[in-house]
């Protein structure tokens, strides 16, 4: 009998599976990697696999991560060796631009500092002065599918958008009536940036101590991407030194934070639980998708989240 290894514990094995029906293959949850005839292997959102994987289970054929983010796995070597490598497209993208759009909301008007403000006997005058959100620059860093949706909802708010992206041209973001500019001038010249780049190795610490001299000392950070996008050494000298105005975090370098993590204790910082791709619509949407793409596969059919084709096959 053909095996699947499920090595997420909180996976919910009754969501999705009529997908299966028909189809001879025994899904085990577990923490143990073994077994030849193992032809599939899903971890959970950032669970990494083994760097011998290949010799524990010699005949897996496929390697899945129920997240859109993929940077757990180690995509190149895999498929170099013949294995798939699955994601899950566009199960939260809504909800990410929303969440985006309602932290760079919280931090122009300062709805969280200003509730601290109340609760703390306050009243008026105020300790900081709201920001009108029409007619603030939106600046965009990273134009795909979650960066667009937020566009979207930053001009229905009336907010000026401006994106960068070396790899999405100048017509594709006009039709969005967002205006295409360099890295430097986004930086420059945006009210608030938000973050929607993939992590790869080029990515890694975009925003960075020499990138945070070039925001304005009113200017916001958004991340709701990737915890590494961002030096968080460099982000806590530049809010305790006022080198930016604020920001908000949905993203760490360590998934969870420890209890002594810096950021804790920085000024004019909002917080998140990695909660933005979250909401009663999303919770198993990545669940199902997944097991309807390892239905594919085991179906000899092209999986729907397949990130790149190998080379060669097992």
């Amino acid at each position: 009998m053909t095996r699947v290894l499920i090595l997420d514990p909180l996976w919910p094995l009754d969501v999705g599976m009529e997908a299966l029906d028909g189809i001879e293959v025994t899904l085990e949850q577990t923490d143990r990697i073994q077994g030849d005839d193992v032809v599939a292997v899903l971890v959970a959102p950032m669970q990494t696999i083994p760097a011998n994987l290949l010799e524990l289970v010699p005949n897996v054929r496929l390697v899945g991560t129920c997240s859109t983010g993929y940077d757990n796995l180690p995509v190149q070597e895999l498929s170099a060796q013949g294995v798939m490598c699955l994601h899950v497209k566009s199960y939260c993208d809504a909800e990410v631009a929303e969440h985006t759009i309602t932290l760079a909301a919280n931090l122009l008007r300062g709805v969280a500092q200003l509730d601290g403000f109340v609760r703390e006997g306050g009243w008026y005058p105020y300790p900081r002065e709201p920001r009108r959100l029409a007619g603030s620059r939106l600046g965009i860093i990273g134009f795909g599918r979650i960066g667009r949706l937020v566009a979207m909802q930053g001009d229905a708010l009336r907010m000026e958008i401006i994106a960068y992206d070396e790899f999405v041209d100048e017509a594709t973001m006009q039709s969005l009536s967002v205006q295409k500019v360099d890295l430097d001038t986004l930086l420059e010249t945006s009210d608030v940036v938000t973050l929607h780049a993939p992590l790869v190795p080029e990515t890694q610490h975009l925003m960075n101590a020499r990138r945070f001299a070039q925001m304005r000392d009113d200017a916001y950070l958004v991340n709701c991407a990737r915890g590494p996008l961002v030096d968080h050494v460099a982000l806590g000298d530049a809010l305790r030194m006022g080198v930016i105005a604020g920001a908000a975090i949905d993203v760490y370098p360590v998934e969870p934070p420890p209890a002594d993590e810096p950021a804790f204790g920085w000024p004019n910082l909002i917080l998140q639980p990695h909660s933005a791709w979250y909401s009663a619509e999303a919770r198993l949407a990545p669940y199902r998708r997944q097991i309807a793409d390892l239905a594919r596969f085991l179906r000899g059919e092209e999986p729907e989240g397949l990130i790149m084709q190998p080379e060669g096959t097992r």
